[in-house]
Order: C-alpha cells, then structure tokens, then sequence
C-alpha cells in the first residue's frame, strides 16, 4: 500500500496541473458519468500515468477535504479494475485533518489504450488536453499502438564498430543527407559526428539502421544476413525458372541505384499515337519501382529469420515481396489511407537522405501512376499475415484511358485527387462502387453517367469517353436497354403469356432492383397498358 509523505503531498499542492497531476474539488461527491473517475483515470493513464487527488481546490490552490467514497474507498481499487482493467492504488490522506484521496494511477500497458469505463458516451479513449479531456486522436493512437513492438531497427549491434562501416556508403549518406537537408557545413563532418547527429549511433553503439544503410558486406553477413535483396527476371512471368538472378547484400545506400540500373536494363518502352504525336510509357515507372524498394526495405520486419525482400519482374509485372506483414492498423482494407511504422529509426534516415519524401509508405503515388498510365490497380490481395506482396502491373491496359483523364483534366480546367482516379478506374473497370465521393463533381463535369434510379443505380464512364475511342457498342452494352425499350419487353411478355409475375420481372431484368422494376410497373399502369389482378404478393400483371 502507497503511504505519500506530507512533504511529499506538499510538492504536488506547488506543482501546476500537467497530463500527470489533477486536482478535484469533490468535497462531498465525485461523478462516474461524464468528466468522470473513470474518464480522468484513464486520460491520465494514457498519458505517462500520474495522480489524481480529491479534495483539493483548485483556483485558489487549498486543501478542502473531500466525503468522497468514506469507508468504502478501498473498493474503488476493484471498480476501476473491472472498468479500465488498469490497477490504482487508492490512498486515504488526512493532511491538517483534511481528508483526500489520492489515485495513484500507472502508465497505460505498451501497445494498449485504456478505454474509459465511464458511463458517458463523449469519451471512448480520453486524454488530457490542457487543464481538460478530450478524445485521443489518430497521432497519439499510433503512437500507443506503435509501442507494442520495439523498434528493431533502433536497437545498438553488439561488437559493431566503426571500422565494420563501408566508409564510401557513409559519404554517400553524408552528401545525399548534406543536399536533401540544405546544409553544406554537413559536408565537414566527420563519420562519427555525422552518423551521432542523425541517430544511427548512440552512447551505446551503432544501431541495426546503421548496418543496414551503411554497414560493410561482411558485417552485414555476421549480424543481420537476412538483410538481402534478390532480384530474378523472367521473359514471362508463368515460367518457373528465372532468365536472370541477382542478389545484394551491402550497404543499402550503395546500392540503391545498382538496383534501379538492374531493372531499367530490362524495361520496355511502351509507345502510342495522339494524334500526329507518338507518346510512350515505360513498362517499370522509375520513381513507382524506387518508392516500391524503399518500402519493402523500411518497413519488412527483420526479426523474420531465413527471408530476404525478393523482387520478381517481367514484361507483365513488377512483384516485390517484403517479409512480415502489414504492421497494424494498417491492413488490406486500409492500406492506402492508413499509415504506420515497423522501423521507425530506418524510415526516418530514409527521409533524411530523400529515399522516403514522406513519412508515409508512399503507396498512393505508385497506384495513381499506374492508373495514370493506364495500367489499372496494382496488386496486394495475395498479402498474407507473414508477407506484403505488391504486384505492380507493366502492360497498358487502356491506353485510351490514359488520353481521357489528360483530355477532361485539360478541358475542364480542374484537378483530380488521388481518391478520384482511383473512384474512376474502378468505373472504367465496371467494378462495385458502393459510395462515390465524388459523384456529384463528375455527373457535372459530364465525365460519368448514371444508369438506373434509387439505391440500384449504377454509374459508367460518359458516352463521349466510348464515341471518341471507338468503343460506341460496349456503351450501349454497358447503359443497357433504355427506359422504354424495357418498357416495350414488358407488354411484349404480357402479350405473349397474358400474365406476368413479380419473378418473371425479376428474371428479365437481373440488373434490376426490386424498386426499378415496379417503378417501370407503374408508369406503364399509369399510362392505361396494363392493370394488376390479385394481391400484392402473389398477384399478376396483364394487358389493359
């Protein structure tokens, strides 16, 4: 049991109020719903831990005495437990006989937020923000998440020295780090100093980002093998058997561009006319091949013993697969909006050197220039809990596409965003969209369609997309009949079998939704055609 000394208590009633120390009035009750116990304990908790004492004043600072929970304040401990499953001491104080409570309250376990047992619905995951609460957002979420899984990368190599460094990989570093931040006095650094000022080499000794970015073949191979890159070639990528192999293990920023060269010596040039002009793609995006590198480096997870990055190319795809899964919460449904770090440490130096422009994985650039390129969506759906697989397509699938989106871009005079190439691609390739964000924008600058009504609706890229390619027969197979011409096949099958059924509709119009087809119904009752016998369940239809 915690006993607080009175020159201790002494030092808080001093201290002004911070993320660990609260103060609370409370002199005859204290709330459980909202701004409650249980919100304040677990704020505190998800911040360093901390304390938090009733009966205390706060403006001005004076000891109250609080009739908060007398008798039965050593039960708290076991509410709070059943409620936030986090232990706090409770303390009874009796300071110049004045009671207070004092909730001795610990940090939040690595990796977990504490969840507020309150019974208010404002706060799900309090923290302090100043002097008040407010609910966690995604940076501190991350940051709590990200605490379950030490940052392997960050952890000293014992017994490696400076002299088990590639001193040419550290001036490589050293001018992409001088020119990337701006500042040439960096140049002057010595190894030592440069390598200290960015975080590769502590008190302790030279980290695991070290080795990887600028550690010697040899010290490689001892202290971290797996740190490899293989490459293979394959004039088709069914085959079994690879036409070319390659594999790296040096220091990263060595080989960096040898890695680039290897698979630009395989690329094909890929042409097409606009116009009286002749445009070309390549096959492998440089900076789409780069950015897709450089994640599979950051952010594998080295612990993985016995597995390299592996990339596999041909004329039909670029595939690299990186060992480790997605590190949460990024998963296959949120890949590309939601961000996280494995390797903190390495992903920084990254940064630092240009390799990473951002903090993010840099997915997003590699699937707009696919489908900037007319390529479609690369691949991760074969990603599996112990490997991130990204499958980059190298054909053009639609070159057509790719004049279209630069013709409506121009035209119009507006911008797309990354979510809307990729809402457009997922038209162009009639795939389910459930929400378009956008819709509303593209039905006004006429660069898509509707086909049906209500929640059957359905959307396909405009008419002037198909006329001017040359496309005008898969327009009208993908609009469909028209209103009246489903019309007409009504009557026609009333005509034919005297009734019709709701399953005989449903049958002749299996694009259709329930609400569509007896809108069609009734407009065709409307118009005096036809009238329905019997119930509405098991009734028919039949010609007026």
């Amino acid at each position: 049991m915690i006993k607080t000394s009175f020159e201790q208590f002494e030092k808080w009633l001093k201290q002004l109020e911070d993320i660990d120390l609260e103060f609370k009035q409370a002199e005859s009750n204290f709330s459980k719903d909202r701004g409650s116990l249980f919100d304040y304990c677990a704020a505190i908790a998800n911040g360093r831990g901390g304390k938090l004492i009733l009966g205390v004043q706060e403006k001005p600072r004076e000891v109250k005495g609080t009739q908060y929970s007398i008798g039965t304040h050593p039960k708290l401990s076991q509410e709070i437990w059943e409620r936030l499953k986090i232990h706090v001491d409770v303390e009874e104080l009796f300071y110049r006989e004045k009671r207070v409570l004092i909730f001795h309250i610990p940090k939040h376990p690595s990796g977990s937020r504490v969840k507020s047992g309150g019974k208010s619905d404002k706060y799900t995951y309090p923290i302090r923000r100043g002097e008040s609460l407010g609910e966690m957002d995604d940076i501190k979420t991350k940051e709590i998440l990200n605490e379950s899984q030490p940052d392997f990368t960050a952890e000293v190599v014992s017994g490696l020295l400076l002299p088990d460094l590639d001193s040419q990989a550290i001036d490589t570093f050293r001018k992409k780090w001088t020119e990337k931040a701006g500042r040439k006095e960096y140049l002057s650094f010595d190894d030592e100093k440069m390598l200290r000022n960015v975080g590769l080499m502590g008190a302790n000794g030279i980290t695991r980002a070290g080795l990887i970015l600028v550690g010697k073949t040899e010290a490689l191979q001892k202290h971290l093998p797996d740190a490899e890159i293989i490459f293979e070639w394959r004039h088709n990528h069914t085959q079994t058997h690879y036409d070319f192999r390659k594999d790296w293990r040096s220091p990263f920023v060595s080989i960096d561009d040898e890695i680039w060269n290897t698979i630009n010596a395989r690329n094909l040039r890929i042409p097409f006319q606009e116009g009286f002009f002749q445009r070309e793609i390549w096959a492998f995006d440089e900076k789409s091949i780069r950015e897709a590198v450089h994640n599979a480096v950051m952010h594998r997870d080295y612990s993985v013993k016995g597995r390299s990055v592996f990339i596999k190319a041909s004329p039909q795809a670029f595939i690299i697969e990186s060992p480790g899964g997605f590190f949460p919460p990024v998963n296959l449904e949120n890949f590309l909006f939601e961000k996280s770090w494995r390797n903190r440490l390495l992903a920084e130096s990254f940064g630092k050197i240009g390799f990473a422009e951002r903090s993010s994985q840099g997915l997003d650039d590699i699937f707009e220039k696919a489908i900037r390129d007319g390529k479609g969506f690369p691949d991760l759906s074969k990603s599996d809990t112990y490997t991130v697989r990204l499958s980059i397509p190298a054909q053009v699938k639609d070159k057509d596409f790719i004049l279209y989106l630069e013709r409506v871009t121009n035209e119009r005079q507006v911008n797309l965003s990354f979510e809307e190439i990729c809402e457009l691609e997922k038209i162009r390739e009639n795939q389910k969209v459930d929400n378009i964000g956008s819709k509303n924008k593209f039905l006004q600058l006429g660069i898509i369609e509707q086909v049906g009504r209500t929640s059957g609706a359905r959307y396909i890229l405009s008419h002037q997309y198909y006329i001017h390619e040359g496309k005008s027969g898969l327009y009208t197979r993908l609009r469909g009949l028209s209103r009246e011409h489903k019309k007409e096949l009504i009557l026609q099958h009333l005509k034919k079998n005297q009734r019709g059924y709701a399953r005989d509709f449903k049958d002749a119009f299996g694009e259709l939704n329930a609400t569509d087809i007896s809108n069609l119904l009734r407009e065709l009752k409307q118009n005096g055609k036809i009238v329905h016998e019997g119930s509405r369940r098991t009734g028919y239809w039949r010609l007026k």
